[in-house]
């Protein structure tokens, strides 16, 4: 009798023993299956979910460049910007004229798409904005923000942008396109001759032998982070302007804007084939990454210049990379927690499945 109990409780253990192992079994095998559709999923998702993760994750943390920002759209189609503390800064609610400027852009790419009158109307109502709000100094404009920027605490609260006044001169110049009105021709010109003008002395423009660099974020105490994307749009919108007048100033601003541009590219590369997003070396994300190659394919169709081509081969080929690899390689957290969430999830319900299968066989 004591030895059938033994033998019983044996092969109780062994029995328990084998249904732990085989639990332990079936549990990794649905863990790797989940991480396996996982990365499927996002290879194909992962880049436009990972844009809301992205923003609630910035919202907490100050991991490359934040969306801390919501854009707003008033009753006659011009948007405006609230900003929320960041560094110890609210800006709160803002008309940002580069943001302006964005909005008629898009608007007018809508009219060459489809003639709308309501969309011609926010269109004229964005264009009819920016031009009422150019500062005008002696002999030339600016846009002058008498608000500090958030992002960049070294900036104070009068500073003016390379890029705003780019973008409000594509903007002129397609309202020009639209209407033949010499008046968007004026005011781009205007802007034009703020280009001039050294960020020493209010301006935007840091000048030198190597070319003329368009600053973002411009401050005459120099402290400006250099910003390269606002660079590249302040001289695409002179580019834009060229291409209607032929204007010689407009031709040599966009030259010393691409040889500068060209001589710093350099320091924008990341030896993994990745970007940075400014001077101080902050990684650009992958929306601002996209930006930068988009851009170098533009430069170099529009100038037939090597070196942008370069870079454009070199930056998007980590675009083509696997999603999962290119969210571990560059330890992207954002596209992580995606790929942690969605396992978790497809994991989840596989073991809802079981349950469900299990008491349905009872």
């Amino acid at each position: 009798m004591k030895v059938y109990c033994t033998f019983e409780t044996f092969l109780h253990l062994q029995i328990f023993a084998y249904n732990i192992i085989n639990m332990k079994l079936k549990t990794a095998f649905l863990a790797l299956l989940s991480l396996a559709l996982s990365a499927i999923i996002c290879q194909y998702k992962g880049d436009a979910w990972e844009e809301k993760i992205r923003s609630a994750y910035y919202s907490t943390t100050k991991d490359s460049v934040p969306v801390y920002i919501k854009t707003i759209v008033d009753e006659n189609g011009v948007p405006y910007v609230y900003y929320a503390m960041y560094n110890n800064i609210t800006a709160g609610k803002q008309y940002n004229p580069t943001i302006v400027s964005n909005y008629a852009i898009d608007y007018y790419n809508e009219l060459t798409k489809k003639d709308d009158s309501a969309v011609k109307k926010k269109f004229l109502n964005c264009i009819d904005w920016l031009a009422k709000n150019i500062n005008y100094k002696d002999g030339y404009a600016l846009y002058t923000f008498n608000w500090q920027h958030p992002y960049y605490d070294s900036i104070g609260s009068n500073w003016t942008s390379g890029m705003t006044s780019g973008r409000a001169i594509e903007a002129f110049s397609d309202a020009y396109l639209l209407s033949s009105s010499q008046k968007y021709i004026d005011y781009s010109m205007s802007l034009l001759r703020g280009y001039y003008q050294p960020i020493q002395s209010g301006g935007f423009t840091y000048k030198g032998p190597d070319g003329w660099w368009y600053e973002e974020y411009a401050s005459i105490n120099l402290h400006t982070p250099k910003v390269m994307n606002g660079h590249v749009f302040a001289l695409q919108g002179v580019q834009k302007l060229w291409s209607i007048t032929k204007n010689d100033s407009a031709a040599f601003i966009v030259q010393q804007g691409v040889l500068a541009l060209k001589n710093k590219l350099a320091d924008y590369s990341m030896p993994n084939g990745w970007s940075y997003y400014d001077a101080y070396h902050k990684v650009a994300d992958e929306k601002y990454h996209t930006i930068h190659t988009k851009m170098m394919k533009e430069l170099f169709e529009t100038t037939k210049e090597p070196v942008f081509n370069e870079y454009y081969k070199k930056w998007n080929a980590s675009l083509t990379q696997p999603y999962i690899y290119r969210i571990v390689s560059k330890k992207n957290r954002s596209g992580l927690i995606l790929y942690g969430l969605i396992s978790a999830v497809i994991f989840a319900l596989f073991l809802l499945l079981l349950t469900f299968i299990k008491k349905r066989k009872r």
